[in-house]
């Protein structure tokens, strides 16, 4: 039996894990080190936290991940940091493997199984968003030094720090998605607001 999207999202969120939990299965195989290392670099600032705390809207946050993947560690890093600063959060990340195939299958992005995924939902679970691969600045990057600038300009200017430059876009996705949980009419009239 296939499932819709929001019982899958919502099974699979109840059997992931937190963070801590989730990088310390990469231990032995000598993985959570750049998880560490990202987490370390990417503490919120004040404009940033008061920014996240300001966000009403309850939200589960799923993320498809490898524990091997640096992008995955920057992303998730960036995730955790943005989760722990407003309590409505709810963030959940789950291994990319067999095990999951039902979940994998269906999110391929590009025709590949791509690293991260992840799954914005309503305190109910309703899908709001998804979100799939590296951000934006990691393919500008990426543009930057793999095609010549004839075949794709990249006008924009690389980041000072192109870690701390992933937080604010992670920032922005959560923004985006709190602004259209905040404005539903399905969930203004639920919460009479």
């Amino acid at each position: 039996m296939i499932m819709d999207q929001k019982s899958l999202l919502q099974s699979k969120f109840e059997i992931a894990l937190s963070f801590e939990p989730f990088i310390a299965l990469g231990e032995a195989e000598g993985m959570r080190g750049p998880w560490d290392e990202r987490y370390g670099r990417l503490e919120l600032t004040d404009d940033q936290r008061h920014l996240v705390q300001s966000w009403t809207r309850p939200m589960k946050v799923l993320s498809l991940t490898g524990r091997w993947c640096g992008d995955c560690a920057l992303q998730g890093a960036a995730l955790q940091r943005i989760a722990e600063a407003n309590d409505g959060i709810e963030l959940r990340f789950i291994q990319r493997d067999e095990e999951h195939a039902d979940l994998v299958v269906p999110s391929q992005i590009n025709a590949g199984f791509r690293v991260p995924v992840t799954w914005w939902m309503a305190e109910d679970f309703e899908p709001v968003y998804a979100f799939g691969d590296r951000s934006l600045s990691r393919y500008r990057s990426m543009a930057r030094k793999q095609l010549p600038p004839d075949q794709c300009p990249v006008l924009a200017e690389p980041p000072a720090d192109p870690v701390r430059e992933v937080l604010h876009e992670m920032i922005d996705e959560f923004e985006r998605v709190h602004l259209m949980l905040r404005t539903s009419p399905r969930l203004r009239k639920l919460h009479n607001d």
